[in-house]
């Protein structure tokens, strides 16, 4: 969080960090799980700061829910090297909220982008609500992508099923349902080598749940899918 020449606050958090070995995967590219996760704990933090974070919503029963993300690598990023994070909200249109994400090298080299589109629910009914949620502060006026996040479309009759997933306790976080990241590392394998990664959540999993993976050969493109037994779409993802 900075302030401008009129000591007002900007709506900006910077954090340094680095990557270890574990985030990366066998050919060395940047694991989607651990750009996601780097994505949610600044996001965690910045939101704490400006106190619209999970303590507070909870105290009117809400909880923040992402939606959508999506992220692009631009240069081969490396483990133990020095980054730097930049994350700022956008304007919010009606329910969505939006988010940005830059990683840095140290040469201050744009390496990774990365946008998200969220929005608030109560925590008992699970539906969204509209709400007083607003972040106090100074937008920073630019899109990390001009073209957004596209809706991803699914050619059923072109699914092929490649495995499942059981949903354990090791999948859940504090709102009880899947961690954004998890999907994450359920489909690694088939989406790795990704420079412009997309997923979209559809529905929350659960304790229990057993997700069924598909995928879809696209034209430069992968698709995966994740169902339930009934058909139900939890998340889609997307790699070129």
């Amino acid at each position: 969080m900075e302030h401008d020449g009129n000591n007002e606050t900007v709506l900006m958090y910077e954090e340094d960090l680095r990557f270890t070995k574990s985030d990366f995967d066998q050919n060395g590219k940047i694991k989607a799980s651990s750009l996601m996760h780097v994505f949610e704990n600044v996001a965690i933090k910045h939101a704490d700061q400006l106190g619209v974070g999970w303590a507070d919503l909870m105290k009117d029963n809400l909880i923040w829910v992402l939606n959508k993300l999506r992220f692009q690598v631009h240069l081969a990023m490396k483990a133990g090297a020095a980054y730097q994070m930049r994350t700022f909200p956008r304007k919010q249109k009606g329910v969505t909220f939006f988010r940005d994400y830059y990683i840095y090298d140290e040469s201050g080299k744009l390496a990774t982008v990365g946008t998200s589109q969220w929005c608030v629910i109560n925590f008992v009914t699970r539906k969204i609500e509209r709400n007083g949620v607003s972040f106090e502060g100074n937008y920073i006026e630019r899109k990390a992508f001009a073209d957004g996040i596209a809706k991803l479309n699914i050619n059923d009759e072109a699914l092929t099923l490649i495995g499942s997933h059981n949903v354990t306790e090791e999948d859940l976080d504090e709102n009880e349902h899947v961690n954004n990241c998890r999907y994450a590392d359920m489909v690694e394998k088939v989406l790795e080598g990704h420079t412009d990664f997309t997923i979209n959540f559809v529905k929350e999993a659960r304790l229990g749940d057993e997700i069924h993976l598909y995928q879809e050969m696209q034209a430069g493109s992968i698709l995966v899918v994740g169902k339930l037994a009934d058909g139900t779409v939890i998340f889609q993802a997307k790699v070129r």
